[in-house]
């Protein structure tokens, strides 16, 4: 009686030499594939992206199933190298941002979706390493899979219908069309407060990415501004005052800058705007971020960055004069014929775009009240940098 056991217990526990977790592999790369596939259609309006999706779907489900077919050593590097380079790329992604890969040029949050896809991606590429480096092994004839497919699946089927909820949530928004499912298109703008949660969503004609884009560029203003908060950094660095202060905000320009390589670069802003208080106080307020010479207002470049949650503006009626430092400083503004009674009138050739790191009930890319708040493209009562008459943010 013990053999007929014994005998028993070795059929139900043969072993056989093969490659370790090869079928938990092979699921994880293909589930992670077929959360890539959904998401294709989801970043149709970036081709580049969209190309990118495919290829991934494409490389990870074939190898999943290549694997499953025909192991050979070859194949776990190569599975390796596929699912290790999309956890890469996610990662790189909700770091910084891919500046060469059109719709991934900033940094994203990380979501439900692509979490759960580049777990499963990390699974599949460390058992496919961990083949790499034992080579076969004696491993059990019969793995258990019930439980692994079920989780997989499970996973991939969660990840997918939260991925299309997500964009859909957002989706009919960048076609300015009416509200559907429950989402409201609601104003713009609204007050902001740093201290409180970013309120930029379901904005009318903003797309995913271009809230994406703003809420970035607030955020990061707000963190890296804070170097100039005294303003005598600022002058060491190269920023000059126009001497403006009787308008109670005093604006620093950093003229090399004007028409550098960079855009909507906190690190590099073109212009530093001061509140003046009383006894001379000054308190940074604001970076007034401006585009290169000669790049009008309708320039996709601008339009298309955060779409209509960001007015761009010109000032084109100032006039200026050359101060004791050699900057320019402004001493007033144009007649009704558009001429300096003194000094020399500015060419506005500079569209800018104010993004405040104090609250302001305007918004975050609140324009200044009055004189200060330039022209815009749009009539004033279509501008979405003004909110009507307000005092200025403390």
């Amino acid at each position: 009686m013990r053999a007929i056991i014994v005998e028993r217990m070795e059929d139900t526990q043969s072993s056989t030499r093969g490659y370790a977790g090869l079928m938990y592999a092979s699921m994880a790369s293909i589930g992670a594939g077929l959360i890539h596939g959904g998401a294709i259609g989801l970043h149709a309006e970036h081709p580049q992206l969209a190309r990118l999706f495919i290829l991934v779907t494409v490389a990870q489900v074939a190898w999943g199933v290549m694997v499953t077919l025909h192991p050979r050593g070859w194949l776990f590097l190569v599975g390796m190298f596929v699912n290790a380079s999309a956890v890469a790329g996610w990662l790189v992604t909700r770091l910084s941002g891919i500046s060469w890969i059109d719709g991934l040029e900033v940094r994203e949050r990380a979501q439900i979706a692509d979490s759960l896809c580049a777990a499963l991606g990390l699974i599949a590429a460390a058992i496919a390493m961990n083949a790499v480096l034992r080579g076969k092994i004696e491993i059990s004839s019969t793995p258990r899979l019930a439980a692994p497919s079920v989780l997989v699946a499970v996973v991939t089927i969660v990840a997918m219908w939260n991925g299309a909820t997500h964009v859909h949530a957002h989706g009919d928004e960048a076609h300015g069309g009416a509200a559907h499912d429950g989402v409201v298109l609601e104003n713009w703008p609204r007050a902001f407060d740093p201290s409180l949660p970013l309120d930029i969503s379901n904005v009318e004609g903003v797309s995913p990415e271009q809230e994406l884009r703003a809420a970035n560029l607030i955020k990061e203003t707000g963190i890296k501004l804070l170097h100039w908060a005294d303003p005598k950094t600022a002058y060491a660095e190269g920023w000059r005052s126009i001497g403006d202060t009787v308008t109670g905000f005093e604006h620093y320009q950093n003229y090399s800058l004007y028409d550098d390589d960079k855009f909507l670069d906190p690190t590099a802003p073109e212009s530093l705007v001061y509140k003046v208080g009383l006894g001379g106080q000054r308190t940074l307020v604001s970076a007034m971020f401006m585009a290169g010479t000669k790049v009008p207002m309708d320039s996709p470049q601008l339009t298309d960055y955060a779409g209509s949650l960001m007015q761009w503006h010109i000032h084109d009626n100032l006039c200026f004069v050359k101060g004791f430092s050699g900057a320019p400083m402004v001493v007033g503004i144009t007649n009704a014929q558009g001429v300096c009674a003194f000094g020399t009138r500015s060419p506005g050739d500079n569209a800018m775009v104010h993004v405040w790191i104090v609250p302001h009930e305007c918004g975050p890319f609140a324009a200044l009240e009055g004189v200060g708040a330039g022209s815009a493209i749009v009539s004033e009562a279509d501008r979405r940098d003004k909110c009507g008459d307000h005092t200025h943010p403390a």
